[in-house]
């Protein structure tokens, strides 16, 4: 196995496979427009050369295996169905003036052609370039949203959180228009992209219950990767936040043949103390405990132990606590701790748990792929 290509490492571990090392991606997302002179997102954000060279040149600096294409990946589904924007240093968002006012606002939502739409358009155009200029020896991947994170960007969370218990009717019928619509877009990128990361933020346990996830959430993100997987691409599943309690349906939720993913922050330890009993009763050991400085990591102990077996796990380098805030030596034994805990016997692709603060270091990315590449060998 000795010099596989990025893209054949990544592969491999999407697979569930032990390739030559453990690959890694920086996630450098909006942080990619720091390296290119860091222009206000809406400056580029329509422009899929742009987009594309930024993502470009943070992979050329930092020589990880994944580059990523897309920017607001959570809200451009909302978005074409008629969502209102506002933009921040991070990233653009759905503005608070949201586009379902009554459930009569269903049967009137747009749903232009991918291709018709302009931020669809420019993901596609950046992923295509991505792929043509690195496609044959590394990843190319896309964000997009889940069907579930797109209805709470038409509705509102608080308005969603209610209509669930009081209106679930109105939800599913909401949610059956735009998964449609969903796949759609996410197909449209066969040729052009390795993988589609599909997020869906509103589905972890902070927002909703685990019975919400399998009545609202499962059979609309189940059919999603199923298309996605149809159209020749690798699914891998992004439900941000705590996955205590969600953890098996969100694996279950793929395909059960061929590649796939899930990439999570898998809670963090210190905060939530369900998730850190959630990994001692994993792995057997009440006294087990986070390291005080790095609660994230320990996360992947556990999720190895309930699903590494069925998927290959993303993540979970903390990006604020040691990406943002931390030294280069706290991201090297933050990275020496995920593979110790997620990297035997293959299935793990080490990576932030969740999208980059633009102010990340560099040298704390240099220190997150150099340390992957010096403790990711496995032995032979």
């Amino acid at each position: 196995m000795a010099g596989m290509t990025s893209l054949e490492r990544v592969a491999t571990a999407l697979s569930g496979g032990q390739p030559d090392r453990v690959p890694v991606a920086t996630l450098t997302i909006v942080r990619a427009l720091r390296e290119i002179g860091s222009p206000r997102p809406e400056k580029v954000m329509d422009d899929p050369q742009s987009m594309a060279e930024a993502k470009l040149a943070a992979h050329e600096r930092y020589g990880d295996d994944i580059v990523v294409a897309g920017l607001d990946g959570c809200f451009v589904e909302a978005k074409a169905m008629g969502a209102e924007t506002m933009i921040s240093e991070h990233m653009p968002i759905v503005s608070e003036n949201r586009r379902i006012k009554s459930w009569s606002d269903v049967d009137q939502l747009p749903t232009p052609a991918p291709d018709e739409f302009h931020r669809m358009r420019a993901v596609l155009g950046e992923a295509e370039l991505l792929l043509k200029a690195v496609g044959d020896h590394t990843a190319v991947a896309v964000i997009v949203s889940g069907p579930f994170s797109t209805v709470g960007n038409l509705l509102g969370p608080e308005n969603l959180a209610r209509a669930m218990m009081r209106e679930p009717a109105q939800v599913h019928r909401l949610l059956e228009k735009v998964t449609d619509y969903s796949i759609q877009y996410h197909q449209a990128f066969a040729g052009r992209a390795h993988a589609v990361v599909v997020l869906d933020p509103m589905s972890a346990t902070e927002l909703i219950s685990p019975d919400h996830y399998r009545e609202f959430v499962l059979p609309y993100l189940e059919r999603d990767f199923a298309a996605i997987a149809e159209a020749g691409l690798i699914p891998i599943n992004h439900p941000c936040g705590d996955t205590t309690g969600i953890l098996d349906m969100a694996v279950d939720v793929l395909p059960a043949e061929g590649p796939k993913g899930v990439h999570a922050s898998f809670g963090q330890a210190l905060t939530r103390p369900r998730s850190m009993r959630w990994v001692q009763e994993m792995v057997g050991d009440p006294t087990l405990e986070p390291d005080p400085g790095d609660p994230c990591s320990i996360m992947m102990l556990g999720a190895k132990k309930a699903v590494g077996d069925k998927v290959c796990l993303c993540g979970n380098i903390d990006p604020v606590g040691v990406l943002l805030d931390g030294t280069p030596e706290d991201v090297r034994q933050a990275v020496k701790r995920v593979i110790e805990y997620a990297g035997p016997g293959g299935g793990l692709i080490l990576c932030p748990g969740c999208d980059l603060n633009p102010a990340v270091p560099a040298e704390n990315l240099i220190a997150l792929v150099e340390a992957t590449k010096e403790y990711g060998q496995y032995p032979m």
